[in-house]
């Protein structure tokens, strides 16, 4: 039991452990003088970053933030 406690914990504190997710911050409406990424860009994004970790990405939600930010939200998981 001390064994499995001690790999648990090793693995917490290294970060192994911890949820992966990709967060998205755009504007819906842009100011002309900054270029973003289009929104259909964002799932692959999502993919790719999580690929690194052998996860796939699926879309949580999206939310409005503050001054009429919307905020996309993908979570790794085990494919």
């Amino acid at each position: 039991m001390r064994y499995v406690c001690l790999i648990g914990l090793a693995l917490t504190l290294s970060g192994c452990a911890l949820e992966r997710s990709v967060t998205f911050v755009y504007y819906p409406n842009p100011p002309h003088s900054i270029t973003f990424p289009p929104i259909s860009e964002f799932e692959a994004n999502a993919q790719a970053e999580c690929a690194r970790y052998g996860l796939v990405a699926v879309h949580e939600w999206d939310n409005w933030t503050t001054y009429q930010r919307i905020r996309s939200h993908w979570r790794c998981v085990q494919p």
